[in-house]
């Protein structure tokens, strides 16, 4: 079985992509999903009341707007916030990707993750993929699918900007500017060349 890495900033198409491979038989394994239930555990509920405060955690759960409005734009609590959330959810993407390699059923896993180049690496990858839109592109695509203002979407694609120089290390760059039709045609040049 083949690994693969997409990565990206926020609204350049990373999960169209994968989805496109997905449709094509690759088992693809979301590292925000499975972030968000790294959230749920208790230690790591902890570890977050204990660094951003109890403003953090309603009804013992993290509350994920509260702890966005600390951490994105504000370096320092980011890194506090990745030291926390980074090893167990290189951890268990790992875990995952060998749970998809032992069942022996695909070809091909997809790991989908913003921050691939910042976590503790969950093994080998044998392809890197990030996905680039221009920021106008990107900023239009929150906003209407995701139903973001024009301030939350900026805020969000700032956010990201220290993750720039990182996507230079990808294996592929695909430029998402010219639609889903363009996109399906990249996906299966990648799978016809790399597969």
């Amino acid at each position: 079985m083949k690994c693969w890495a997409v990565t990206g900033p926020t609204g350049a198409g990373k999960s169209l992509l994968t989805s496109l491979f997905a449709e094509r038989g690759a088992q693809v394994i979301d590292a925000d999903r499975v972030g968000h239930e790294i959230l749920a555990r208790d230690e790591i509920i902890t570890g977050i009341g204990e660094q951003f405060g109890s403003d953090c955690i309603v009804s013992g759960r993290v509350d994920r707007p509260a702890l966005g409005r600390l951490v994105f734009g504000a370096p320092e609590a980011m890194t506090r916030l990745n030291a926390i959330m980074h090893p167990p959810l290189a951890a268990e993407l790992a875990a995952q990707l060998a749970a998809v390699a032992a069942a022996g059923v695909v070809r091909l896993a997809v790991l989908e993750a913003a921050v691939y180049f910042l976590l503790p690496l969950p093994g080998p990858m044998d392809l890197t993929i990030v996905v680039l839109a221009p920021v106008a592109v990107r900023r239009a695509r929150l906003m209407t699918g995701h139903g973001m203002s024009e301030a939350e979407a900026d805020r969000r694609i700032a956010a990201q900007d220290y993750l720039e120089p990182l996507w230079a290390r990808a294996d592929e760059i695909v430029e998402n500017t010219d639609g889903i039709a363009q996109l399906r045609r990249t996906a299966d040049d990648l799978l016809n060349r790399h597969l």
